[in-house]
């Protein structure tokens, strides 16, 4: 078996197509880079290079190596990922969430059904949700639209609604609703750890006008002791996190209204029925 290093070499020289930039990409020799590159075509026991006196270039044989070598790199890749996130499986459940808020409202729920398990919580990117579905890194996923891949199985969950909340005296505190047009030139704070929230304020708002704080203890401290707008949200409101002398007022955007939902492999559903029935029983009493 040719040695997994060899074939790191190879497509590495394959990418960059001379000794000198492969070695510099692995950060070892080009004599030893080149003595890598003669091992591999003994192993092979045929030619694999063109040779002159300046330089050495794949020949068509050493170009189809390449691409195999790639491909058995990729597996491996796999193999490692895959044992262990079904090793994880077995004594964790990892919750990927687009949002912060609909996580913390499903860990309860999580922790009350496998209390015997370790459960934790990340925040992802949307692009990475599902991909991180299928290859088991996360067991269970939180999103703000509804997947269009045949093997997820997913159900409503909650909505949110964006909003921001300003001092009694601010100008938009007599609007009863807003729009992200209405921001333009005024510096808003925003919660750094709200997920895809934020790149949405960010797709409407310059970032010099958007104050990031990414702890939320530091977020309240900051909006306590300034006259600063604050994005917040319906359902953080309902949970107590707003101040009683600032006036909140909705966001009226298409963009600003999500609908959650709870997602999970079609293969794993049955081991988590209790939860998709605990959140749909959820809803039921919160309508």
């Amino acid at each position: 078996m040719i040695e997994i290093y060899l074939l790191e070499q190879l497509t590495a020289f394959a990418r960059n197509g001379t000794l000198s930039s492969a070695a510099e990409e692995l950060h070892i020799s080009q004599p030893a880079m080149s003595r890598s590159m003669k091992k591999i075509e003994d192993e092979f026991g045929i030619s694999l290079f063109h040779r002159d006196k300046s330089k050495i270039t794949l020949n068509e044989t050493g170009k189809t190596a390449a691409k195999y070598a790639e491909r058995v790199l990729e597996a491996n890749k796999e193999m490692f990922e895959m044992t262990i996130a079904f090793d994880r499986k077995q004594r964790s459940i990892v919750l990927g969430s687009c949002s912060s808020f609909p996580s913390r409202e499903l860990m309860p729920i999580l922790q009350e059904h496998y209390s015997k398990m370790a459960i934790t919580s990340v925040i992802v990117k949307d692009d990475r949700l599902i991909s991180g579905l299928k290859n088991h890194i996360y067991q269970l996923v939180i999103l703000h639209h509804v997947p269009d891949d045949p093997s997820v199985f997913y159900q409503r969950y909650i909505d949110e609604q964006l909003c921001i909340t300003v001092p009694a005296d601010h100008p938009l505190a007599s609007k009863k609703t807003v729009s992200f047009h209405d921001f333009s030139g005024i510096s808003i704070l925003a919660n750094g750890d709200s997920g895809f929230w934020l790149d949405i304020c960010r797709q409407h708002m310059d970032d010099a006008n958007l104050l990031v704080q990414k702890n939320l203890e530091t977020l309240r401290e900051v909006v306590d002791a300034s006259s600063l707008p604050v994005f917040n949200s319906s359902q953080m409101l309902s949970r107590g996190y707003g101040a009683s002398e600032r006036v909140t007022i909705p966001i009226v955007d298409e963009s600003a209204h999500v609908t959650y939902y709870l997602a999970c492999l079609n293969t794993e559903k049955k081991n988590y029925n209790s939860i998709f029935n605990a959140v749909r029983s959820a809803t039921i009493r919160k309508t």
